[in-house]
């Protein structure tokens, strides 16, 4: 019987224990908006930003819209309005009813745009080191990895090795990291390297390049297996520079 009694005990502490166990993280999402005004529209499609911009502002809207204008690459004056730091949980009570929130754009900015395509990014912090970085930095590089199919377990532990070797080095370089988990081509990553000004693009002759801190935090055999592990499973990388426009952007005082 006291045998019993102690097997029945422990199944009970593992059952009360499991759900504490199971409960994974809420993934941290971001989704934007890529907004292509009319050809020769942009004026009008930044009048009418601006205009959302204060209507969400009377609406005591308090999550961020933020703005970032696409500078380089294909989609060169290509527009992305984007919030930040969702929970999947919070599409289905937006700080905004999708309805009212439809119905402004489509008054004062929908007849500016010639095309709109929306993604859905999970941001993945065991790859980042944001350091002193923030949404509203002037700059930021943004590199698009296409990891080849199959290879996204080789990519992905390659990507938390090289965060281990920045902690471990304490290199100085900010970067931010996500996956694409709806809007695009299956095993899209993205690396965003944000910049306060456009001196910041220069290289800076205090702060190891890429391979050399690498290599400074295993030695140059792991380092050169890494690296050989990234050549290995991506496919392409494209790049772009998008700024950050405040004045289109609805940011809530606190």
């Amino acid at each position: 019987m006291k045998a019993r009694h102690v097997l029945f005990t422990l199944l009970a502490m593992l059952i009360t224990a499991f759900p504490l166990i199971a409960q994974p993280t809420p993934s941290i999402i971001a989704v934007l908006e890529a907004q292509k005004p009319k050809n020769g529209m942009i004026h009008q499609y930044e009048e009418g930003r601006k205009q959302k911009a204060a209507w969400h502002k009377q609406q005591n809207d308090s999550q961020p819209l933020y703005v970032w204008e696409t500078l380089s690459g294909p989609d060169t004056g290509t527009y992305l309005i984007g919030r930040l730091n969702q929970h999947w949980a919070d599409f289905d009570k937006p700080s905004i009813p999708e309805e009212a929130d439809f119905g402004e754009y489509q008054k004062v900015i929908g007849n500016y745009v010639d095309s709109l395509v929306t993604h859905y990014y999970e941001f993945l912090p065991k790859f980042s080191s944001t350091g002193n970085s923030s949404p509203t930095d002037k700059f930021a590089e943004i590199l698009t990895f296409h990891v080849k199919y199959g290879k996204a377990s080789e990519f992905r532990s390659a990507m938390l090795r090289v965060n281990e070797a920045a902690q471990k080095t304490k290199w100085p370089v900010d970067f931010v990291w996500y996956s694409l988990t709806s809007g695009g081509v299956d095993g899209t990553y993205i690396l965003v390297l944000p910049h306060k000004s456009w001196a910041d693009f220069e290289d800076k002759p205090d702060t190891k390049p890429f391979r050399v801190m690498l290599a400074d935090a295993f030695g140059p055999d792991e380092s050169g297996s890494i690296l050989d592990r990234i050549d290995g499973s991506v496919q392409a990388i494209t790049t772009e520079i998008i700024e950050f426009r405040p004045e289109l952007s609805y940011l809530p005082t606190k």
